[in-house]
């Protein structure tokens, strides 16, 4: 990513697409005309009959899009989906696409689902990194299975047969004009599987990659005429540029969720710090001055600044959108995962309300699952909160704790846990066993990696194997049928960490599908900001509200386990 960077700033006004421009703020997008008039403009038929109408007005609008387009999907509304439909509408009109994703899982997904449209693909990457099902569409495999792979394994055989000569020949000069030939063999078969590699690339309509490697040299100064990235809001904005600069392409068609996490960083470049910090007294008019002195055009200088505005926090699909506005995105406003009171308050919050869920999920509870469900109080309610207010359920900081026992060489930081919290984790896990819910379709999640391991060193590795437990940053993009939450913070100063951040809560609150159960101190967390108030104000509203009592938990638990 250094190299695609340094590229960047190293851009003449000469190198700027009209796309570019876009990317960089110098010009603003083509005007899109309204959803209701591209309804009415013909395109081919449809190939999925189940599209609703928010999927079909994005595929409109980025089919219509000259230079980018955003397509936001929120949890559960199909955004894999709607795009298999955008390439498959980009095929017929005769388009050329390059389909990237941060990573292999995300491509590779893709590929799965166009495989059975029997499109004309190429997936690039490591086949040690590929899922097992995508390898026939994969570069090492076609290469050795089409017609042109043919004359290469020709020249393969040729070479061994070589090679044995070389083996039995004891007459030094044979040997040497042997190895002659052979040398001439090695730089044919190299050019041979050049060709034959440019050649599969060159004719496959839809090319797949990671986006780093799109960056490879069997891409370089190849035509497209999209360039499509799924899950943009988990990449980073450097990731992005890869493909944008490496190919030559026409358009950019962004889809994601930047109102869920964003890509994880794990460490910050001290070395970009500290220069803006350097920057940070001089005057803008010095600085200019300065870069036009050297030769360097207004247009040029902007696109500079932006560079060096690029921050790992921020994502390319962050950036235009607070750059030209919502007239670059269209949202897909159907979801398909949660029942209605799971997804009121992230849709109230988060989406402008805008979310609706559909028919077949917006009443379904466990008792419909298709085996056998008692019906508990747990069973036939889509929302539960434990309320854990008064002091009894108290956080602890994992680095005192073990730093006691173990000493500070085994300190945790500053992680923290909730040893009554999870005693509760277990208490309701058992209960939906109980009631006939299979374990592998529950999960735990939890924003603190000690509230993990307390949750699964104490309470649920032995009794309960087939649960899921994960952090809420590791389970985002996943679902659940039933998920468990547990807040953890339970303290005096009614402080929250990193619970606050509200893109963490919207992965946390939207990952099941029939039953969420929050475990938390309202007190504690509902003064931690003014989001947090408003969903601890929501939960106990409309929320099963429960009240557990600590010897009760105990008791519980004891009985259970």
């Amino acid at each position: 990513m250094n190299q695609t960077m340094t590229r960047l700033q190293t851009l003449r006004e000469s190198d700027y697409t009209p796309f570019i421009r876009v990317l960089f703020g110098l010009t603003t997008p083509t005007p899109v005309a309204t959803d209701d008039k591209l309804s009415t403009i013909p395109h081919p038929p449809w190939r999925d009959a189940s599209l609703n109408s928010s999927q079909k007005a994005a595929i409109r609008f980025a089919l219509a899009a000259r230079e980018v387009a955003l397509i936001h999907g929120p949890p559960g509304t199909g955004k894999t989906h709607t795009l298999i439909e955008l390439i498959l509408q980009l095929l017929a009109q005769g388009k050329r696409l390059l389909v990237c994703g941060p990573s292999n899982i995300a491509v590779d997904n893709i590929v799965e689902r166009l495989a059975p449209h029997k499109v004309p693909m190429i997936r690039l990457g490591h086949p040690a990194r590929l899922l097992p099902s995508v390898l026939h569409h994969s570069l090492d495999v076609l290469t050795r299975t089409s017609e042109a792979a043919a004359i290469v394994q020709d020249v393969r055989k040729d070479m061994d047969a070589k090679q044995a000569s070389i083996r039995k020949t004891r007459n030094g000069r044979e040997r040497r004009a042997l190895y002659g030939e052979l040398r001439e063999l090695r730089k044919e078969f190299r050019e041979r599987e050049r060709a034959c590699v440019e050649g599969l690339v060159r004719s496959s309509r839809v090319v797949l990659a990671t986006l780093h490697g799109a960056g490879g040299f069997h891409l370089k100064g190849q035509e497209f005429d999209v360039v499509l990235v799924d899950e943009a809001s988990q990449a980073l904005e450097a990731q992005c540029w890869v493909p944008l600069l490496w190919v030559k392409a026409g358009k950019l068609v962004l889809a994601g969720d930047h109102l869920q996490l964003p890509p994880t960083i794990k460490s910050l470049n001290m070395k970009d710090k500290e220069v803006k910090k350097g920057n940070a007294g001089k005057k803008g008019g010095e600085k200019v001055a300065k870069d036009m002195d050297g030769g360097e055009s207004d247009e040029e200088y902007m696109a500079k600044e932006v560079v060096k505005g690029i921050t790992l926090e921020t994502t390319l699909f962050d950036r235009l959108l607070a750059l030209h506005g919502p007239s670059i995105k269209r949202m897909l406003t159907t979801q398909y995962r949660m029942h209605e009171k799971i997804m009121t308050f992230p849709s109230q919050e988060l989406y402008e309300s805008k979310l609706v869920a559909a028919d077949a999920v917006k009443t379904r509870l466990l008792t419909d699952l298709p085996y056998e469900i008692q019906d508990t109080e747990d069973t036939r309610e889509p929302l539960v909160f434990w309320d854990t207010q008064g002091g009894d359920f108290p956080e602890k900081t994992e680095d005192e704790e073990i730093g006691k026992t173990a000493g500070k060489g085994m300190s945790m930081g500053e992680s923290k846990s909730n040893e009554l919290e999870a005693a509760l984790v277990k208490v309701h896990v058992g209960n939906l066993v109980e009631a006939g819910l299979k374990p592998e379709d529950i999960a735990v999640v939890t924003p603190y990696n000690a509230q993990q391991l307390a949750i699964l060193s104490r309470l649920l590795k032995e009794a309960y194997p087939g649960i899921e437990l994960g952090s809420v940053d590791g389970f985002q993009g996943r679902e659940k049928e039933a998920v468990i939450v547990s807040l953890v913070r339970s303290n005096a100063d009614h402080e929250v960490g990193f619970l606050g951040e509200k893109r963490r809560l919207n992965v946390a609150m939207t990952r099941p599908k029939r039953h969420l159960c929050v475990i938390g101190d309202s007190d504690t967390v509902g003064r931690g900001s003014k989001f947090l108030k408003r969903w601890m104000d929501f939960l106990e509203e409309h929320a099963d509200l429960r009240y557990p009592n600590v010897s009760d938990v105990y008791v519980d638990e004891q009985e259970g386990g």
